[in-house]
């Protein structure tokens, strides 16, 4: 009321059907994405499946794809704006002064093909035989070779490196290296 008062434009007048952005509080994208379902908003989380490890504990966990943000898709209906502004945990939504900025439709529609039935997106794996990789750290950090086996259900792969004008293979594990 007092920003009409003032004239200050909050939200865009004419269409307003698309995808928006919301930036939402901490660890809150999955309750966001319900209370805005019981407000009559479509939400989108995108969710990827990580492998995490703490010591010689292995697991995959599946975390959102952009922390603290989640897509919502509007019908023609400003208002719709207002309760997804105000619905609890979203801080603000992504735009300018004179409102929230839509996001094109083929990227949310590149994301949700990616994710598939499974509800998340499985990182494709590029180290293959033959592909040259460098060594991020350990003994033969920035050193480069080339993969002769791909990967292990441990995530172990063999490198070969020539060292000393011979050619050594090395059995490391996948995170330790990055393509060339």
């Amino acid at each position: 009321m007092a920003a009409e008062l003032t004239g200050e434009r909050l939200w865009p007048r004419g269409s307003v059907a698309g995808w928006f952005v919301a930036h939402v509080k901490p660890r809150q994208e999955e309750a966001v994405c319900w209370r805005l379902g019981l407000r009559g908003i479509h939400s989108f989380l995108p969710r990827l499946l990580v492998q995490r490890r703490h010591g010689s504990r292995r697991w995959e966990a599946v975390e959102p794809v952009f922390p603290g943000y989640v897509f919502l898709r509007t019908a023609d209906d400003p208002a719709a704006l207002y309760r997804a502004r105000w619905t609890s945990g979203v801080k603000w939504l992504l735009g300018a002064e004179d409102g929230p900025t839509p996001v094109e439709d083929a990227v949310v529609a590149y994301l949700q093909e990616r994710m598939g039935d499974r509800g998340y997106i499985v990182p494709r794996r590029e180290l293959v035989a033959g592909t040259r990789v460098r060594f991020r750290h350990g003994p033969f950090a920035l050193l480069e070779g080339v993969i002769d086996r791909p990967a292990s259900r441990a995530e172990r792969v063999r490198v070969l490196l020539r060292l000393c004008g011979a050619v050594v293979p090395v059995e490391v594990r996948l995170e330790e290296l990055e393509p060339v």
